[in-house]
């Protein structure tokens, strides 16, 4: 999971809400929704908003952070909205992640919101494990998301061993410009895509490099 920097909404969405009646997915929606799809995806680097894996805008789903059956005023409000992945969506609920596992609960924190950046207070571990220091919202990560389901530790972990294995290849020891080059490869992006599950990578990377500053 990292912080989004939401867009103003979609003219096409705006457009839209004055009509009477206006609900999500209802008459004429279609093209609003193709754009809002975009819109996400190009905000989000292509990643899910909360497992960091790769979307498309065939796949992908439209999240309302707050459900639309629990806070229907807020089912055409675009800040309340998220591109995420299908969640494993029709396989065991143990497998299920991200908006399928997590249907119409609450979750203490929005990605999206830039008061609630500071708040999430992410960090990985060595097993590819995420968690926060905010000890409501790691039960979350869990309990509401399913963030820690195997495949997406096993993934992450393999983010970390190849950043691993390049800093691995450098003689002698690793330098505050090597560091800064990993983290700038990692932060960019190709073709408006991000790094699949970049913060992993850029959490090691950036501690790593805390380490290196603070003994200069």
């Amino acid at each position: 999971m990292r912080p989004i920097d939401k867009r103003e909404a979609p003219s096409s969405l705006l457009r839209y809400r004055l009509q009477t009646g206006a609900v999500y997915d209802g008459p004429n929606f279609t093209p609003v929704k193709d754009d809002i799809r975009q819109q996400l995806l190009n905000e989000q680097g292509h990643l899910c908003a909360y497992c960091m894996q790769r979307i498309h805008a065939d796949t992908m789903k439209i999240e309302h952070w707050h459900c639309q059956a629990n806070y229907p005023a807020e089912q055409l409000i675009y800040a309340n909205m998220l591109g995420v992945c299908p969640g494993n969506e029709g396989q065991p609920r143990a497998n299920q992640t991200c908006d399928t596992y997590k249907g119409n609960n609450d979750l203490l924190y929005n990605p999206a919101y830039p008061t609630d950046h500071p708040r999430l207070e992410i960090y990985y571990e060595g097993t590819g494990k995420i968690s926060s220091r905010n000890t409501v919202f790691d039960t979350q990560l869990n309990q509401i998301l399913n963030l820690n389901w195997s495949r997406l530790k096993e993934n992450r972990k393999g983010v970390l061993i190849a950043v691993m294995e390049v800093l691995g290849k450098k003689a002698g020891t690793c330098t505050r410009a090597d560091l800064t080059a990993l983290i700038a490869k990692w932060e960019s992006s190709r073709h408006g895509m991000m790094h699949e599950y970049r913060e992993v990578a850029l959490y090691y990377l950036n501690k790593k490099l805390s380490r290196i500053n603070a003994s200069a």
